[in-house]
């Protein structure tokens, strides 16, 4: 037996990491009738400080919201990757003590690959059904959770065996290494094939990866033929 998705609240609001998994959940609404609104939420979660303005902010735009709209439920969206993880957790921590009902979507992998966007709205709109609520000791141990991996977690993390870690900022060069060859290359082809060889729960953005190539040129691990004027610009 599996217990019953519960009732569809109509005034709900969807919440989703990145604009492309956003995407998709306002398609699954729009093409499909899946009920609620979608709030995106920006950014990336495996690097940089969690306490950032402009991680910050998002947030309290959406409680304000929450305010003026009072809906019946918050619905979260996550894949098992290290962003979605953290944005669940973030997400139980930033709504701490809400009268809102939070419940969760997690979806599965296609092809390896543990990502909202990765399903069509037909998918997306199939998924919604499985929704469960979040107990208050739930969301209780993930805001706790969030805690940890903000206070202890570091600039860089990754999911290691369902749990957020931190790992040094060096963690990846390897792979920017890798991606060099005798040749002169364009940086973004060497951060695009560094990106590709990334674990899937761990893909990390060409942000990321544009500053380590950077530091590694001014290192003098990599060599480059022209001066860097931005993280993007050719070498």
């Amino acid at each position: 037996m599996t217990l019953a998705a519960p009732p569809a609240p109509g005034n709900s609001i969807h919440l989703v990491l990145v604009d492309s998994a956003a995407g998709c959940v306002r398609a699954a609404g729009a093409s499909f009738s899946m009920p609620g609104a979608v709030f995106g939420f920006s950014g990336e979660l495996a690097h940089g400080p969690l306490d950032a303005e402009a991680l910050c902010s998002p947030w309290r735009a959406l409680v304000a919201r929450l305010d003026l709209e009072q809906p019946e439920a918050v619905i979260v969206w996550g894949g098992n990757n290290v962003g979605d993880v953290i944005f669940v957790a973030m997400a139980c921590d930033r709504l701490a003590g809400r009268p809102e009902s939070l419940l969760s979507v997690r979806v599965p992998e296609i092809d390896g690959r543990p990502f909202v966007a990765m399903h069509s709205p037909a998918q997306i709109a199939s998924l919604y059904a499985t929704r469960r609520p979040l107990s208050v000791a739930e969301r209780l141990s993930l805001a706790q959770e969030f805690a940890r991996i903000r206070d202890s977690c570091g600039p860089l993390r990754r999911l290691e065996q369902g749990r957020v870690v931190g790992v040094p900022l060096d963690y990846y060069d390897p792979l920017l290494l890798a991606a060099c060859t005798a040749d002169w290359q364009a940086p973004g082809a060497v951060v695009g094939t560094a990106m590709g060889r990334c674990d899937a729960p761990n893909l990390i953005g060409d942000r990321f990866f544009s500053e380590r190539l950077g530091f590694l040129i001014d290192a003098g691990c990599i060599e480059a033929n022209a001066q860097r004027t931005a993280l993007r610009s050719p070498m």
